[in-house]
């Protein structure tokens, strides 16, 4: 058989041909999968650097995040970090933007935690309290479908330092109470400075400054572990308002220069103004002027970058006050043509500012010697003041404030309790090493200690209630409501029995004319001698009461009418003597007497009396006794 050789050649060079396709085709399978995998590693490992940084720099995680998305604009994890880290920096809108986004995508429960949460921080910057709660009850449920106690605690004390922020208490201490289940499996100390942050809270609406500030100092603790330095800035923001209300100042700068320390760390520009803003507001309250116009003015510029008008309208006010006393009266003039042209958007929370600004503008008219439209506005701002008080004094009636006291006793106990766990839960965590004996002694004995403080710490906080109910916070005397409880009490024992009672209506003279020439720090601090005055004379034995302004009531424990008559023309002459620095108007009162009869069907009938014969001694001239 004859072998075609041309054939063979031909076959030879198909077969060459196929297996360099095939060869090729591998070559470039190859060449794409290690391509693939060195994207996925590096995609990876970028992920692994924001994980890594964003609790200690969250402006460069802030930044790979960016980065990343511009390369892998569809990649779930990098959409997520977008969600989670915008508003961190107050950037509600995109952190809103890529939240909704990353929630389309197929995440995990874990990574819909923190975008569910992004989105409650959106409607709470939109103060849509009803939108807020809705997301915030589904970050709870995505955080303990993950079954991790650190962030389930995380979430848990997150949600309850909201509701306490909303005076939701009984609910704030539903969820902390949830977080306290789970704490022995907590380790993380972002979830424990959490849990603090939700106890300081709950500990301020409630009244406990003290342990407020503890809870607030212990959570600052677990952020420095942590390494969060934005977290960390917000925390000492917190802590300074804390000492801001207790009129600690010095505390308060210093806290609020440490949050403008890690703000600045973190690159969070509006972090540095709202730490200045809070600088200013304390060296103005401890009357250090020229730094505190140097901070509120960098702060001011900050604001109107960021457009935050809110902020602005608080800034303008200190300024104005703070121009006033440098005698600054153009600038200070300037600041409150900006607060007016802000007024428009005013909230219920600046509200007080635009009224202290009237009396700003009062004393600024006054410096000008612009006497006429100085009283005009000052007139103004005690009719807004009132108004304003009033406002206050309907949203806290009698009963409501019964129904706070009787919560606050309530839930004091299971404050206590709760702090008792905490604390609990530090000892174990801290000495699990020990000998089982020695940690059980101790432990008994810091329970021994602990429930003597409970005991302790109820009985002063009960006779604080009941000294806020009962005193005028100005003068220390009785309020209005406690002297006419006493004049009761008294009044139904003279019904029974027929003891002789006498009461005494009396009233600085003149007391306008001192606010209008001298200002209201010096009309309350003449009220305030007078008052100590009365207790000196009278003694604490006798019950004296701030009726209304500048008028006062004394129940006398005198046995006739003429003792009672030489005691208050004594205590008349006394208050005559009074020297007040920078005064130079004389401090007088008039006095109206009072008998009670049997034929007075009420107690107020004594007290008409008393004003009347009050009215007949200011009638006659003033600084003298009249009674009947």
């Amino acid at each position: 058989m004859e072998i075609n050789t041309d054939i063979i050649k031909s076959m030879i060079t198909k077969i060459k041909k196929i297996t360099q396709f095939f060869l090729l085709g591998f070559c470039l399978l190859y060449t794409f999968s290690v391509s693939a995998n060195t994207q996925t590693t590096h995609l990876s490992s970028k992920l692994q650097n924001i994980e890594s940084v964003y609790k200690s720099d969250s402006k460069q995680a802030l930044t790979l995040a960016k980065e990343l998305f511009a390369k892998h604009p569809k990649n779930a994890k990098v959409i997520t970090w977008l969600g989670r880290l915008y508003p961190i920096f107050s950037e509600f809108e995109l952190g809103y933007e890529y939240a909704n986004k990353a929630l389309t995508l197929n995440i995990s429960a874990y990574d819909k935690t923190y975008m569910y949460l992004t989105l409650a921080d959106y409607y709470q910057y939109k103060q849509n309290t009803q939108q807020q709660f809705e997301y915030l009850e589904q970050t709870i449920e995505y955080a303990k479908k993950t079954e991790d106690p650190n962030l389930i605690v995380e979430m848990l004390s997150m949600y309850s330092n909201i509701l306490a922020d909303n005076n939701r208490i009984d609910q704030a201490m539903k969820f902390m109470g949830q977080s306290y289940e789970l704490i022995d499996s907590v380790s993380s100390p972002d979830a424990l400075s959490t849990m603090y942050n939700a106890l300081c809270n709950i500990y301020l609406k409630t009244g406990h400054i003290d342990g407020a500030i503890e809870a607030m100092l212990k959570s600052i603790d677990y952020v420095v572990q942590s390494g969060n330095t934005q977290q960390l800035s917000v925390a000492y923001y917190n802590l300074a308002e804390i000492y801001i209300s207790s009129n600690d100042y010095e505390k308060a700068i210093n806290a609020y220069k440490n949050s403008d320390r890690y703000s600045r760390e973190s690159g969070d520009i509006i972090g540095i103004a709202y730490a200045y803003m809070g600088m200013g507001r304390g060296y103005l309250q401890a009357k250090d002027f020229k730094q505190a116009l140097t901070v509120l003015l960098d702060a001011k510029q900050r604001f109107i970058s960021e457009n935050i008008v809110a902020s602005l309208i608080q800034i303008y006010g200190d300024l104005a006050s703070t121009q006033l006393h440098l005698k600054m009266y153009d600038d200070a003039q300037a600041s409150l043509s900006e607060l007016a042209l802000l007024e428009p958007q005013k909230t219920e929370k600046s509200f007080e500012t635009y009224i202290q600004s009237i009396n700003t503008k009062a004393n600024l008219l006054f410096a000008l010697n612009r006497f006429e439209e100085a009283y005009k506005t000052q007139q103004s701002y005690i009719e807004q003041l009132k108004l304003y008080q009033q406002k206050q004094l309907d949203a806290s009636t009698e009963s409501a404030f019964e129904k706070l006291k009787n919560s606050i006793y309530a839930k004091d106990n299971q404050l206590l309790l709760l702090e008792n766990q905490l604390k609990k839960i530090e000892l174990d965590k801290h000495k699990k090493q020990r000998n089982l004996f020695v940690l059980t002694t101790l432990l008994s004995v810091f329970v021994a200690v602990f429930v003597t403080f409970i005991l302790s710490r109820n009985i002063k906080l009960q006779k604080q209630l009941d000294k806020l109910a009962t005193t005028d916070y100005l003068t220390g005397l009785y309020n209005r409501r406690k002297i006419m409880a006493i004049l009761s009490q008294r009044f139904t024992q003279f019904k029974s029995n027929e003891q002789a009672l006498y009461i005494c209506m009396f009233d600085l003279d003149l007391f306008k004319k001192i606010n209008d020439l001298y200002g209201h720090v010096m009309g309350d601090r003449v009220l305030k001698l007078i008052a100590d005055c009365a207790i000196k004379h009278f003694g604490p034995e006798q019950p004296i009461g701030r009726y209304g302004g500048e008028e006062f009531l004394i129940i006398l424990n005198s046995a006739s009418y003429k003792a009672a008559h030489t005691s208050l023309e004594q205590f008349r002459a006394a208050v005559e003597g009074i020297q007040v620095d920078g005064l130079f108007e004389p401090v007088t009162i008039s006095l109206g007497l009072s008998e009670a009869s049997i034929n007075d069907d009420y107690q107020t009938d004594i007290i008409q009396r008393a004003d009347t014969a009050l009215y007949e001694a200011k009638k006659s001239g003033r600084n003298r006794l009249c009674g009947n």
